[in-house]
C-alpha cells in the first residue's frame, strides 16, 4: 500500500487525488452498513447558527431585527393557526422567512386606533434575551392591523404539554425545570424594564409561552394586549391573580401578580393540569392560597410533582415579588 500519509506531508495533492480517485481506496466502505447494523440515526441534523445568542441586541435573522412597518402585501399567509377573542393567527413566510402573523380583532380601525397601535408595537421589538420572542414588524393596512413574529417549531407551551406536539416531544421532569428557568430567565429580564413606559399589558400563562425547536421556551410579546383591546374582559383567568382579576391595572402588584401565574404554569407543568383552578371559585382561590407556608389540600400524584409543587405554591409575598421572579426559582430549586 502507498503511503497516503508520506504523501500529505510532502503536500503532493496530485499523487493524493489519484489514490484517492480510486475506489479500491474508498475510506467510507461500509461505514454506513456498520451504522446501520449498529442502530445509529443516520438522519441528517441540519446545521443551526447559534451565534445571535448572548449579548447581541438583534434576532438570528438580521432581516428580521430592520423592518418596522411592513406591507402587508408582501406577507404570504396560507394556514390559520387559532381564532381567538384577540384575532386570528396565521402561519406564512415573508422574504423567505417562516413567521407567524396575528390580525388584532377590533370593532373599528379609526385614525386613533391606529396612532395608539404605532405608538405601542415598538415597545414590543425586544431583541435583546434570548427568552423574549419579540414582534418583528406591523401592518397597518386598515381595517387590518398585523402584528408578525417568528414561527416558533413547537407552537405553545399549552400545546406541549396538553398533547399538541402528537407526542413526538415527551417533557419529562429535567425538560420542564429547563422550560421552567427559561421562563424564569424571560420574566425576570420583564420585570427589569419599566412596565407602565415600555411594556404594555401582559398576563403570563402557557399560551403564550413558545418553544423553539430545541425546545427553548420564549414568551411571546405578540400576545400583550395593546392599550385599546379587550378593555375589561379576561379569557384566560386561570392563571391570573385574585388581585390582577378584581384590581383595575394602576393599582396591581404586576411582580406579585407575574410571580402567581408563574406559580401556576410550574402547576401546569408538573400536573398537566390547570383544571383545578378552573373548578373553583376566586373566594376558594383567595381562602385557600396561605402566605405563611404551602396550600396543604392540594393533591400531590408523585414525587417529582410535590417538589415542583412546593415551589409553586410557597409562600409569594411582597418579599418574593420584589426580588423577581428568577431568584425566587434559583432560591427553590434546590428541592428539585
Amino acid at each position: 500500500m502507498e503511503d497516503i500519509f508520506q504523501w500529505c506531508r510532502e503536500g503532493n495533492a496530485l499523487q493524493v487525488r489519484v489514490w484517492l480517485d480510486d475506489t479500491e481506496h474508498d475510506m467510507n466502505q461500509g461505514l454506513h452498513e456498520l451504522a446501520v447494523n449498529q442502530g445509529q440515526d443516520l438522519k441528517k441534523i441540519q446545521f443551526k447558527d447559534q451565534s445571535w445568542l448572548g449579548l447581541k441586541t438583534r434576532s438570528r435573522d438580521a432581516t428580521l431585527s430592520r423592518h418596522k412597518g411592513i406591507n402587508i402585501n408582501e406577507l404570504a399567509l396560507h394556514t390559520r393557526i387559532a381564532v381567538t377573542p384577540s384575532g386570528e393567527t396565521w402561519r406564512g413566510r415573508w422574504q423567505k422567512n417562516d413567521i407567524v402573523a396575528k390580525i388584532i380583532a377590533v370593532r373599528e380601525c379609526t385614525p386613533r386606533i391606529q396612532r395608539d397601535f404605532n405608538e405601542e408595537f415598538p415597545k414590543l421589538r425586544i431583541f435583546s434575551h434570548p427568552n423574549i420572542l419579540p414582534v418583528v414588524g406591523c401592518c397597518v393596512s386598515p381595517p387590518s392591523l398585523v402584528v408578525i413574529s417568528q414561527h416558533m417549531s413547537w407552537g405553545s407551551l399549552y400545546a406541549l404539554l396538553h398533547g399538541g406536539a402528537g407526542g413526538r416531544v415527551v417533557v419529562d421532569a429535567g425538560a420542564a425545570v429547563r422550560l421552567a428557568r427559561d421562563v424564569a430567565a424571560g420574566m425576570a429580564y420583564l420585570h427589569s424594564l419599566q412596565r407602565d413606559r415600555v411594556l404594555p399589558a401582559y398576563h403570563l400563562n402557557s399560551k403564550h409561552i413558545m418553544i423553539d425547536e430545541d425546545l427553548t421556551a420564549r414568551i411571546n410579546m405578540a400576545d400583550a394586549k395593546f392599550s385599546f383591546q379587550e378593555r375589561g374582559r379576561v379569557y384566560a383567568p386561570a392563571w391570573m391573580a385574585p388581585e390582577a382579576l378584581l384590581k383595575p391595572s394602576a393599582k396591581r402588584n404586576w411582580e406579585a401578580a407575574d410571580m402567581w401565574s408563574f406559580a401556576v404554569l410550574l402547576w401546569e407543568l408538573a400536573t398537566r393540569e390547570v383544571s383545578e383552578w378552573n373548578a373553583v371559585s376566586l373566594s376558594h382561590k383567595t381562602d385557600g392560597f396561605s402566605t405563611n407556608g404551602v396550600v396543604t389540600d392540594m393533591k400531590y400524584k408523585e414525587q417529582g410533582t410535590q417538589a415542583i409543587s412546593l415551589i409553586a405554591f410557597g409562600r409569594l409575598d411582597e418579599e418574593y415579588a420584589t426580588n423577581g421572579v428568577q431568584r425566587y426559582f434559583a432560591r427553590k430549586h434546590g428541592v428539585l
